[in-house]
């Protein structure tokens, strides 16, 4: 659905998937951005880890750190700060994880 088709003219959660909210929709009362740490990432890996043993106990789990860097950042920090951060934080998340 596209957004902005949902009830009374608003989206729904499931309505749409965008790796940034477009200028047009932006609303500062329902969109932000926060830099999550290093304790939240383990706790998401957990979970991910425990959701796929109950529903495949035998599967070969890999984790992986995508070279690709940040193009953009809403951080006041360059994109070369804010990518460095980033790939740190979730790395030692899988390192504690591990």
């Amino acid at each position: 659905q596209e957004a902005g088709g949902g009830a009374a003219g608003g989206e729904t959660e499931c309505d749409v998937l965008w790796r940034a909210v477009p200028s047009h929709v932006y609303d500062p009362g329902r969109h932000g951005f926060r830099v999550s740490s290093v304790a939240e990432n383990v706790a998401n890996l957990r979970r991910i880890v425990r959701l796929i043993r109950e529903h495949v106990p035998s599967a070969s789990i890999v984790f992986t750190l995508s070279p690709v860097p940040l193009a953009a950042t809403f951080r006041g920090v360059s994109c070369v700060t804010a990518n460095s951060a980033s790939k740190a934080i979730l790395r030692a998340a899988v390192d504690e994880l591990l």
